[in-house]
């Protein structure tokens, strides 16, 4: 077992990452020293993950005296809005649940995005747990305290800065996932070698690197980014690489033909042939991105041509989107980027040429 501590603006929280960490969720409780003898617990999960573990994670927590209680919604990005957090709002008031309690966010990412938003507004704040059963809430979205849902507009447009107690990521339920889903989280462990490793980057074109030190070496990425600008005023940026182009592509979807993963990775190509248009990188690079990711099974392009009007306005109208301009995650090469803000009226050209590459 890995433990890595990320520290913020008000203490600090472990992550755990090993294999069976879920079958003592309890006594990962009972050791970080955030409960009373009248704590109550709320599993937050989806219809998928919940049948799988569910019971076994409220087995382990009433072992050690606690109340347990669940609320399961149905799975998928759709259920990601405000309408959800409205039912588990409820779901806290008619159980009673006060600043005492505790949340524990069991699933991938939207189990835990809406699960953190849930604690951090509840009463205006009160404690949550991510056990992240995901490859991609596992390295990326169950760390650093970003949480939030999205809206007709675009995604994760409301949210707030909310860090858990601690993450536990048991790399043995990656077993059980659909080989598309994890396909999906390799699109960040990807984002994280292009942006930040070039050590990792190697090891994932070479596959010589095993799952748990996978995971451990991605967490270690992204703690350090987070402890370095935690509410993304800055160097935080760097993480949306790939995200911005990536967003727009699952809102002119409607959130249904590509998954968040798939849509990174078509995002990064794009990202990689901005960067070549603009001589920030050689052509090179492009090739290295899309070979890694063919190895992975994730998708390049959408397959189709696509009205770029509107995916450039759908990147404009992005969170990272700032007046007249939109910010770029470019890279210089693998392990070396830079920020540039490019201007909503050149978008559109950008993306035209990015099709004729």
């Amino acid at each position: 077992m890995k433990k890595i501590n990320l520290k913020h603006k008000y203490g600090s929280y472990d992550i755990f990452i090993g294999e069976n960490l879920i079958y003592n969720t309890g006594d990962y409780i009972e050791n970080a020293g955030i409960t009373n003898k009248k704590t109550k617990f709320c599993i937050v999960s989806d219809d998928i993950v919940f049948p799988l573990y569910g019971v076994l994670v409220k087995n382990s927590i009433e072992k050690k005296g606690f109340a347990v209680k669940y609320f399961i919604f149905k799975n998928g990005e759709s259920q990601k809005n405000l309408s959800t957090i409205n039912d588990i709002y409820n779901f806290l008031c008619e159980n009673k649940f006060d600043r005492s309690d505790c949340l524990i966010a069991l699933g991938g990412g939207v189990v835990g995005d809406m699960t953190g938003f849930a604690a951090a507004t509840y009463l205006r704040g009160i404690k949550f747990i991510q056990i992240a059963t995901t490859l991609l809430a596992q390295v990326d979205s169950s760390v650093g305290g970003k949480t939030g849902v999205d809206l007709p507009y675009g995604k994760n447009l409301v949210g707030a800065f909310y860090q858990p107690q601690f993450v536990l990521c048991d790399v043995n339920v990656l077993r059980s996932l659909p080989e598309n889903i994890y396909a999906d989280g390799m699109a960040e462990v990807i984002k994280h070698g292009c942006i930040k490793s070039p050590e990792l980057f190697d090891s994932l074109m070479n596959k010589t690197i095993g799952v748990e030190d996978m995971v451990y070496e991605n967490i270690k990425i992204k703690a350090e980014v987070v402890e370095a600008d935690e509410f993304e005023t800055g160097e935080r940026a760097v993480l949306n690489f790939g995200h911005t182009v990536g967003h727009a592509i699952e809102k002119y979807y409607g959130f249904s033909r590509f998954s968040h993963g798939q849509s990174i990775a078509i995002g990064m190509v794009y990202a990689a042939k901005i960067s070549h248009i603009l001589n920030i990188c050689g052509s090179d690079l492009i090739e290295k991105i899309i070979k890694i990711l063919k190895l992975y099974s994730l998708p390049i392009s959408s397959g189709e041509k696509i009205d770029n009007k509107v995916l450039a306005e759908n990147c404009s109208g992005d969170k990272k989107s700032e007046n007249d301009f939109v910010k770029f995650v470019l890279l210089e090469d693998i392990g070396k980027y830079k920020f540039v803000k490019i201007n909503k009226s050149e978008l559109v050209d950008l993306l035209d040429k990015c099709d004729n590459m």
